[in-house]
């Protein structure tokens, strides 16, 4: 099966047990051997693989377990990140909000080097411990483009675009690894596509002196630098509202965007968070031109509450309304644990959902 022929797939991270969560705090006060931290997540990415396998998912990820934040590909296998940088994205919670800060961006404000390639390190680890397909998942250059920010990053690089052209080199070097070593799919993580639809999301990009009228056809060029580099692999970009603690950054539905997004960014899948009204209709997913999967991201992740099957088949048939059932997929709408505390829901809740959305997309496209 090609990499676009996939029907049921997670986007990513797995939760985390308190020991891993434990180790991974103990390691950035530098007070736990790097070997004894390496087992933790080897054993906790083992037991990930065995999970999604007994779910019947087809391509699998290590629920990545070596990241502390879902860009760590970018941010931690890059070094001129500093985390300590003020510029905190807000969330919101339909409930009570979790304690402590958002989290931080990282911006960049030293010159940016390779120090590992993480997205090799954990398809490495996933291809040695299974037979199904791994794939890799890295953070889109839409992300990378906030990270530069006014007052901080252009001591280093003058402007934008310098920087940006730089991490576009870099993460080519980074994919360019994990495509030596047999990867064949990829998947950019992109929630900042989805602040254009937002008032409060063009907001926040524009405090980073970002121009919202332009913004978007930049980024999708930058997005298609990338991908136009490794024409022979299959490439993914995941869209979602922000994703911490089961609380998320922005709303509104896909119409401001669909057409031009759609049409123009040269992947081959499309991941599309549609959970809640947050992410409004399926009708913008008629302006996906032919050749393009959509994944749809019906399963949330954010709440402990498991999907009706008959409705998750009901909201796949409505879907199928607007682009043919083959060239449609299933999966959570985002990560169980995009950052390192995860979402409020139990490792139960978390297999629950799993075995749902293995059961549904076979039954469906079997």
């Amino acid at each position: 099966m090609s990499s676009n022929g996939f029907h049921c797939e997670v986007v990513g991270s797995l939760l985390r047990h308190d020991k891993l969560k434990d180790a991974m705090a103990r390691d950035e006060k530098g007070a736990i051997d790097k070997a004894e931290l390496e087992a933790l997540q080897n054993e906790e990415g083992v037991d990930n693989i065995k999970l999604q396998e007994e779910a019947g998912i087809e391509v699998l990820t290590d629920g990545e377990v070596r990241r502390r934040f879902w860009f760590d590909p970018l941010t931690d296998s890059l070094s001129g990140y500093n985390p300590e940088v003020p510029a905190p994205v807000m969330f919101h919670g339909s409930a009570d909000k979790p304690e402590g800060p958002p989290p931080k961006l990282p911006a960049v404000t030293e010159k940016l080097g390779v120090r590992h390639n993480l997205p090799l390190e954990e398809y490495k680890f996933v291809s040695a411990n299974t037979d199904r397909p791994a794939k890799a998942t890295l953070a889109g250059m839409t992300y990378a483009s906030v990270l530069w920010v006014p007052g901080y990053s252009d001591k280093v690089y003058p402007d934008r675009e310098a920087y940006m052209d730089e991490v576009i080199e870099l993460m080519k070097q980074i994919v360019g690894e994990c495509v030596e070593a047999g990867c064949d799919y990829f998947q950019l993580d992109s929630p900042r596509y989805t602040h254009l639809v937002s008032e409060e999301g063009q907001e926040n990009l524009r405090n980073l002196g970002l121009d919202t009228e332009t913004w978007l056809g930049q980024m999708i060029e930058r997005d298609n630098q990338l991908i136009r580099a490794f024409p022979d692999v299959t490439w993914a970009v995941h869209l979602c509202r922000g994703n911490h603690r089961s609380m998320w950054s922005v709303e509104g539905g896909y119409d401001a965007i669909a057409e031009q997004l759609f049409n123009d960014l040269e992947c081959d899948r499309i991941f599309a968070e549609y959970d809640s009204p947050r992410a409004g209709t399926f009708e913008p997913l008629r302006f996906v031109p032919e050749g393009k999967t959509v994944v749809l991201g019906l399963i949330t992740t954010k709440e402990p509450e498991l999907e009706d099957a008959d409705q998750l088949k009901q909201r796949i048939e409505e879907a199928s309304q607007h682009i043919p059932l083959e060239r449609l997929a299933l999966s959570p709408q985002c990560g169980f644990a995009s950052t390192l505390p995860g979402n409020l829901v139990t490792f139960d809740d978390q297999k629950a959902k799993l075995d749902l959305l293995g059961k549904v997309a076979h039954e469906v496209w079997s």
